[in-house]
């Protein structure tokens, strides 16, 4: 299991930028990253490589290399009208799956992506061992002990 601020930045890069048009190209990409991290809740299960989905998350662009290649193009091309938050979170959640997805396909796809993103920000990418003990929960040093009272979720 991935540790918890892995997952965090997992789920937050979900989340579509705010203020964006719905034909913007990084809705395809948004489309993708979705399928790739979340159950699809029309099927209670995770799309496969290539299945077409709905509006809010489809891995059929995502399955293709010449369609793919030209959605990754065209979301760089046009990345300058996206907020930075937005971006950034696509991108760290882009090589979470890049490192971490259990197929090599995603992982594939995702790792480009995240490297085409460091290339672009003139950055130079993060090893995955890098990227582990930045999201390590810090070794869960702050975490209760077992057996500690610790407070309750107020939704608990």
């Amino acid at each position: 299991m991935l540790p918890i601020q892995q997952q965090s930045v997992l789920f937050l890069a979900a989340r579509g930028p705010d203020g964006i048009a719905k034909s913007h190209p990084c809705k395809r990409v948004q489309r993708a990253y979705r399928a790739t991290v979340l159950k699809a809740a029309k099927y209670a299960r995770c799309l496969k490589y290539g299945e077409k989905g709905d509006s809010f998350m489809c891995l059929a662009e995502f399955a293709n290399d010449t369609i793919w290649s030209a959605v990754i193009e065209e979301f760089f091309r046009t990345a300058d009208s996206l907020p930075h938050h937005f971006f950034m979170h696509l991108v760290h959640g882009a090589e979470i799956i890049g490192y971490k997805h259990p197929l090599p396909v995603f992982r594939m796809r995702w790792i480009d992506f995240y490297r085409v993103a460091v290339k672009d920000f003139h950055l130079t990418a993060e090893t995955e061992k890098e990227m582990d003990a930045r999201l390590s929960d810090w070794d869960q040093a702050f975490w209760p002990k077992a057996g500690s009272m610790e407070p309750q979720h107020v939704l608990d």
